[in-house]
């Protein structure tokens, strides 16, 4: 099954996550996928609603129409989901619907934490002042959650160390691999071009 969000390392990660929690209990959860875009999928127990707002801001600064953008499409996820036992979010674009619905519902909110908005502070110059808003969002969405998934060791101790997340509420799953999909192959032909190159 091809579950999108389509784009970057957080869609690959929910694609394999949507489709290992889809078989779990011989299929008895239904999953709800809230992603941007435009993708739409039902398919047994998995549904993927894309989330793509026809709506134009207007405002002075340009920067800022990334994190207005991902505001309001977080404004429809919470304004979509009818019902849910457990929130899972991934990456600072859907902290705000979390920690709403976390609220409004009264649920669990999970986070699973692939990077920090304070570790990457390059972005600050492309997104201006809209970076403090991204990082704002992202630090209350950690104090906010009832647990975190930190993909390694380290990113469990900058969750903790950044966000003053108790180590008790992190648990460390490292990224899996598909291994029917991923596995070494036999290519002799790369092995000698690489062999001539000198790697």
């Amino acid at each position: 099954m091809n579950i999108p969000p389509y784009l970057w390392g957080a869609g690959v990660h929910l694609e394999y996550l949507g489709r290992e929690l889809a078989n779990l209990v011989n299929r008895q959860h239904a999953i709800i996928i809230l992603c941007f875009g435009k993708q739409q999928l039902i398919s047994d127990n998995v549904t993927v609603q894309g989330i793509s707002p026809d709506f134009t801001f207007s405002f002075q600064d340009q920067r800022h129409l990334k994190v207005f953008d991902v505001l309001l499409r977080n404004l429809f996820m919470a304004g979509v989901l009818q019902e849910a036992d457990i929130l899972h979010c991934h990456t600072w674009y859907t902290h705000f619907a979390g920690c709403l619905l976390k609220q409004l519902m009264g649920i669990t909110l999970v986070l699973t934490t692939h990077s920090l908005e304070p570790q990457r502070s390059w972005k600050a110059e492309q997104l201006g002042s809209a970076y403090k808003a991204a990082a704002w969002l992202e630090k209350t969405a950690y104090r906010n959650a009832d647990g975190v998934i930190a993909v390694s060791r380290a990113m469990q101790h900058d969750v903790h160390a950044l966000y003053g997340v108790p180590l008790q509420k992190i648990r460390v799953i490292h990224n899996g691999i598909d291994t029917n999909r991923y596995k070494p192959t036999s290519a002799p032909a790369v092995l000698n071009r690489m062999m001539v190159c000198g790697w």
